[in-house]
């Protein structure tokens, strides 16, 4: 009940009509008037005094629900830190709270179609022609990389999975010695040809060209220390065993290579030299030169050298060798906005170590281009050419270790095209390809050009060779 209210009751109750009073009971009325004020004074007092405790009590309430909230609030964050984080970033990714480890899922698919024309097939005897066409995965990869402890140490694994088998490819070791200073350990890339240190998913053509198939150090177990700074980049290789193709010897696979393997050579060591006179390292990792891309330049040399004594791959009819291996290459790639240029040449020896036998000189080079006619279409065009050297010493050709077929050069030249739907992670690739001689030495299905045979006439002259593949890729 208010206050008003009170006044009302106690004026209606002690205020009858002013005629009905007597003087003495209008007096006693005044002073229990007076009386019922004081009262009613007192309780506004005590109204007043209640509703300013209220507020305090009330503000009090207030900041404790604000600390209690502020105090969810940080202990929801301490408990969400003991959950790992996942997500995409360019691949499937979980990582630690504290980023103290992390792992990259990533995979990689190349189905392709392929049609090969050559005018007769490998023999010694004349024989007609042949077409031959399928489809296959060409490559199925899936990597695991990242780092544990924390970024400094690096870790990678990356399976393929050639006509329904499981192979390892890459699985290494990286430790960040000092900025810019890496130490690697396990099996790894060869440092030496810059075509084949590309990703095969960054490749321009549908695939490497034969000239790096033939030459390429492949992958070996082993160490490499890798220089970054700038501008230049130096990496040093001291591996099992290097890839080598020639009449001499053959080392055959190098990779996943037990320590006491007749495949292990006395001594296989290579080195990289690249100097980027234009550009960014992120944009030189692609051949693929994207419209917008800023002008580079990247120049690379590199060598190897091999020893082996346990004569290991090499034929039976040469007895025992030595061989010692050489070699060297240089290349060079332009990137503009929308086009690029890519050129290098190689060249190796293969002295057999032995007196009477001449050394093998092999060689080969590659020039080819790209050119985007708008953002997603972009065509492309390769020549090489090369020489394998495998028959130095002109030994019936029947009897050559390398190619039985007699074809030591290769000359060829490619066109395509490419259509990039979603840059490299979603790409239909085309190219076809014309032998001008007669396959034998760098022949090799994975790129498409198969070994030729004799002409009509029985001569080892039969050039023609005709290869078209359409690849389909996808990246996840």
């Amino acid at each position: 009940m208010s206050l008003t209210t009170l006044v009302v009751i106690a004026t209606t109750a002690l205020a009858p009509a002013a005629s009905e009073l007597t003087p003495t009971q209008e007096a006693d009325a005044q002073v229990e008037l007076q009386a019922i004020r004081s009262e009613i004074a007192s309780l506004r007092e005590q109204c007043l005094n209640s509703a300013s405790w209220l507020t305090q009590e009330r503000a009090e309430q207030i900041r404790a629900v604000v600390r209690d909230v502020l105090a969810d609030t940080t202990t929801r964050e301490s408990l969400q830190s003991v959950h790992p984080t996942a997500g995409w970033d360019n691949g499937i990714f979980l990582e630690s709270p504290d980023a103290s480890f992390k792992l990259f899922i990533r995979g990689s698919e190349q189905v392709r179609f392929t049609y090969d024309h050559r005018p007769s097939v490998l023999g010694v005897t004349p024989s007609g022609s042949q077409d031959t066409w399928g489809s296959e995965i060409r490559r199925l990869k899936i990597t695991l990389e990242g780092h544990v402890i924390d970024p400094t140490w690096k870790y990678k694994v990356e399976l393929v999975f050639p006509a329904g088998q499981t192979v390892l490819d890459d699985a290494y070791l990286e430790k960040e010695l000092a900025k810019g200073l890496n130490l690697r350990a396990g099996q790894f890339k060869v440092p030496f040809l810059r075509e084949f240190l590309i990703s095969d998913t960054n490749m321009l053509m549908v695939d490497r060209s034969s000239i790096e198939s033939f030459f390429s150090a492949s992958r070996a177990q082993g160490v490499q220390l890798q220089w970054l700074q700038g501008d230049l980049q130096l990496s040093a290789a001291a591996v099992n065993a290097i890839q080598v193709k020639s009449n001499y010897f053959s080392s055959g696979n190098t990779k996943n290579l037990p320590w006491d393997s007749q495949v292990v050579a006395d001594y296989a060591f290579a080195a990289r030299a690249e100097w980027k006179a234009a550009g960014s390292w992120a944009q030189l990792k692609d051949q693929t030169a994207w419209i917008g891309d800023e002008f580079g330049v990247l120049f690379g040399v590199a060598g190897e050298v091999e020893k082996k004594s346990n004569n290991q791959g090499v034929p039976a009819m040469y007895g025992d060798l030595e061989p010692f291996v050489m070699s060297a290459t240089a290349d060079v790639l332009f990137q503009f906005s929308g086009a690029n240029i890519f050129a290098f040449g190689v060249w190796r020896v293969v002295d057999p170590g032995q007196d009477g036998l001449a050394d093998a000189n092999q060689f080969g080079i590659v020039v080819q281009g790209g050119y985007f006619v708008n953002e997603k279409v972009e065509l492309t065009a390769r020549y090489e050419y090369g020489d394998a050297d495998s028959n130095p010493n002109d030994i019936p050709a029947t009897l050559n270790t390398l190619n039985g077929n007699g074809y030591s050069i290769f000359n060829a030249v490619t066109v395509g095209a490419n259509w990039y739907i979603h840059k490299q992670r979603v790409k239909v690739s085309g190219d076809i390809g014309y032998a001008f001689d007669g396959v034998g030495a760098f022949a090799k299905n994975g790129n498409g050009f198969l070994a030729d045979g004799t002409s009509a006439s029985g001569e080892f002259d039969e050039g023609g060779q005709v290869v078209a593949k359409l690849q389909l890729q996808v990246l996840w």
